[in-house]
C-alpha cells in the first residue's frame, strides 16, 4: 500500500461521515419520516383530557411514530411504548411554568391551552432530536471510532487541517495523536464550519479572512 492510499482511505471515511450527518441527509432520512408519521396519527380531539386518556394517547402516539417514522421500524409493546412516552416527555417537554410529564399533562388537560396537539408536536420534535443524535453517534462510531490507530490519526490530521480556522483556542496546537480519540467532536466542528460557510454564502456575506 502506498503512502497516498491511507490518506485516501481516511479522506473517504470523512466524506462518508460528513455526507451521512449533513443537515439535508438528516432531514430526508430522519426528520421527514417522523413528521409524516406524526401528522398521520389520529385521536379524538374532542374528548376531555383525563389522565387515563392522556396516557393512552401519548402511548398510542409513540407506538405509531416508532412503527412508521423511524429508519429501523420498531413494534413496541404497550408497556414499552408507555414507558418511552413518559421518558420522552420527561426529557423533552418544556413549558413556561414547568417541564416534564406532569407539566405536559396539566397543559393537555387545560381547556384554555392548545391541548394534546401541542404536546404531541413537542414529543415528535424530541423523538426527532433523539433519532438524529443516535444516528450521528452510530455513523461516527462505526466509520471512525472503530478504525485502527493509523487511520484514526490520519482522520484527525485531515480534520484539524480543514477546521483549523474554526477551532476554539483551547484546541489549537493540539496534535493529531491527542485528538485521535475525539473524532466525533472534530467531525461536529467540521460540520459546524461547513454550515457557517454555507449560511454566509447563501446570505451573500463576504467570508472573513482567517
Amino acid at each position: 500500500m502506498t503512502n497516498s492510499e491511507p490518506n485516501r482511505n481516511a479522506a473517504a471515511i470523512i466524506e462518508e461521515v460528513l455526507e451521512k450527518t449533513a443537515e439535508e441527509y438528516l432531514r430526508v432520512r430522519i426528520e421527514e419520516p417522523i413528521e409524516k408519521a406524526a401528522a398521520s396519527f389520529e385521536f379524538d380531539r374532542n374528548a376531555p383530557v383525563t389522565h387515563k386518556i392522556f396516557i393512552r394517547v401519548i402511548t398510542d402516539f409513540v407506538r405509531h411514530v416508532y412503527r412508521r417514522g423511524l429508519g429501523c421500524r420498531q413494534e413496541l409493546l404497550e408497556a414499552e411504548a408507555q414507558a418511552e412516552a413518559v421518558a420522552v416527555l420527561e426529557e423533552g417537554y418544556q413549558a413556561p411554568h414547568g417541564q416534564g410529564y406532569y407539566a405536559a399533562f396539566l397543559d393537555a388537560s387545560n381547556p384554555n391551552l392548545i391541548g394534546l396537539e401541542h404536546i404531541l408536536e413537542q414529543m415528535a420534535r424530541h423523538i426527532t432530536l433523539r433519532a438524529r443524535t443516535r444516528h450521528i453517534r452510530w455513523i461516527c462510531a462505526s466509520r471512525m471510532e472503530l478504525s485502527d490507530w493509523p487511520t484514526r490519526r490520519l482522520i484527525a490530521e485531515i480534520l484539524i487541517q480543514r477546521s483549523e480556522s474554526f477551532m476554539p483556542q483551547t484546541l489549537r496546537g493540539s496534535s493529531p495523536e491527542q485528538l485521535a480519540y475525539h473524532l466525533t467532536d472534530l467531525t461536529n466542528l467540521e460540520t459546524s464550519a461547513n454550515r457557517i460557510v454555507s449560511t454566509l454564502r447563501t446570505s451573500n456575506i463576504d467570508l472573513p479572512a482567517f
